[in-house]
């Protein structure tokens, strides 16, 4: 019984819409409320995002429920959840912004919640597999995105996967009594095919 019961955890973890080496994307649940509220207001994340201002629960349950009914074509957004691929322990989350059919573009985010999650090749390969995701799944050309310019950690995950450095925001950002610039890189579709060509997959992804 021991055995079946470790067996039936091996497999269904490695089950999922689209796996990286390190990690399984998956679409957002409801249910996920719980474990997105244990980390989510912790200034040492949010100072690297777009507010800085503590969300409520019922807040983060009305993003939930829009993020989990999202059709990146009707509403520009795709929104999904970052798993560990071994243990299923939840992440994070990762989205494409400003879905463009008629440009074929997007920008990129990701948030790893737990800080102690960090360093620990999560987010490169995230970020690999959201880029399978919009290049072999979506036809999207290219993909873009800002960090802020002290966000040393981000950008070398963004650049382990791809990803290059073409301008600064300047002073875009202001966050604990400072402005700061933010770092702006973007990725072609050609050059992730480079790597990952058609047919190809970061993980264990069809």
């Amino acid at each position: 019984m021991q055995f079946l019961d470790i067996f039936i955890f091996k497999s269904s973890a490695m089950l999922g819409m689209y796996l990286g080496e390190k990690v399984n994307l998956r679409a957002l649940e409801l249910d996920d409320l719980d474990i997105v509220m244990k980390h989510w207001n912790n200034l040492e994340l949010r100072q690297y995002l777009n507010s800085q201002i503590p969300m409520s629960r019922q807040t983060e349950r009305a993003w939930l429920e829009r993020a989990t009914t999202q059709d990146p074509w009707r509403d520009g957004e795709m929104t999904l959840a970052i798993e560990d691929i071994k243990s299923g322990e939840f992440l994070g989350s990762v989205s494409l912004f400003d879905i463009s059919k008629q440009h074929k573009r997007a920008e990129f985010g990701i948030a790893i919640h737990n800080a102690d999650n960090l360093g620990k090749g999560y987010g490169t390969d995230t970020t690999r597999v959201m880029l399978w995701v919009a290049f072999h799944i979506l036809g999207l050309n290219s993909i873009y995105l800002i960090t802020m310019d002290g966000n040393e950690r981000a950008q070398k995950a963004y650049k382990n996967a791809g990803f290059k450095p073409v301008g600064v925001f300047r002073q875009g950002a202001y966050v604990k009594g400072a402005f700061h610039d933010f770092v702006i890189m973007d990725i072609l579709k050609e050059e992730f095919f480079e790597t990952y060509p058609p047919g190809s997959s970061v993980g264990n992804s069809p």
